[in-house]
């Protein structure tokens, strides 16, 4: 009776300790993010910023299979058989993956950010079925952030860029081109009246050591960045992709 008496004396009082309020945070559904864009806009780059931000698990096809081979999980161990084979991992095994990746006991807790699914190839599963795999997921998405670049703007992004091999880094134009070096320090030296985060974006730009080393010599355009093939990627995910999604 006391119990009661003090509650009624307290009518405003806070029925959750902080035990329960914690609980209930943990059991709360966590956010979910898919990136989505055209090829070569930054979905990757932006999901992993995105991913560190909010704490939340980054998703994405070259991840997951690494991730499975390093844990040598049923999955890894044929993924690496496949390319110790000369062969590529199979759109089906990928997508598998990545399923089992969102259903994952990790993920229910932190929540993810997927970039590259849905995946314009079909040789697996169509965009509409891709689409339909993501709307029953149990942890559907919060957010669907569509990143939107020009055609032009991003075929010449992506045709001026150079992979080096050994290392897998992609550089941009402007990290080992020294025409487009040369050309950023004579625009630093002419306009001087520029905030500190745009001349530290230049300094370090022109001041990478790869566009001064013997490596110059070693990057490569990979097939996929020729402008024609560019141009091509851009179109089909127009034609096959950006209905479906919208």
């Amino acid at each position: 009776m006391a119990s009661q008496e003090e509650k009624q004396a307290q009518p405003f009082a806070d029925i959750f300790d902080e035990d329960e309020a914690e609980n209930s945070f943990l059991l709360s559904k966590p956010t979910c993010l898919i990136i989505l864009g055209k090829p070569g806009s930054g979905k990757k780059t932006l999901a992993r910023k995105l991913a560190e931000i909010w704490k939340c698990i980054f998703i994405e096809a070259l991840e997951v299979i690494q991730t499975n081979i390093h844990e040598e999980t049923e999955y890894g161990l044929k993924s690496q058989e496949l390319l110790f084979k000369g062969q590529s991992v199979s759109e089906e095994l990928v997508t598998e993956m990545i399923l089992k990746k969102i259903e994952s006991p990790e993920v229910a807790h932190f929540g993810y950010v997927l970039s590259g699914f849905p995946s314009l190839s079909e040789e697996y599963m169509s965009v509409s079925q891709q689409i339909e795999k993501i709307k029953n997921l149990k942890l559907k998405p919060d957010f669907l952030i569509n990143i939107k670049c020009s055609d032009y703007d991003l075929c010449q992004r992506i045709s001026g860029q150079k992979q080096h091999p050994d290392s897998g880094q992609v550089y941009q134009r402007n990290q080992w081109d020294p025409n487009v070096i040369e050309k950023h320090k004579k625009e630093k030296d002419q306009h001087e009246e520029k905030n500190e985060d745009e001349q530290q974006e230049e300094e370090e730009a022109a001041e990478d050591p790869l566009a001064m080393s013997e490596f110059l010599h070693q990057l490569v355009q990979r097939p996929e960045d020729i402008l024609e093939n560019a141009e091509e990627r851009v179109g089909m995910y127009k034609d096959i992709m950006l209905r479906p999604l919208e």
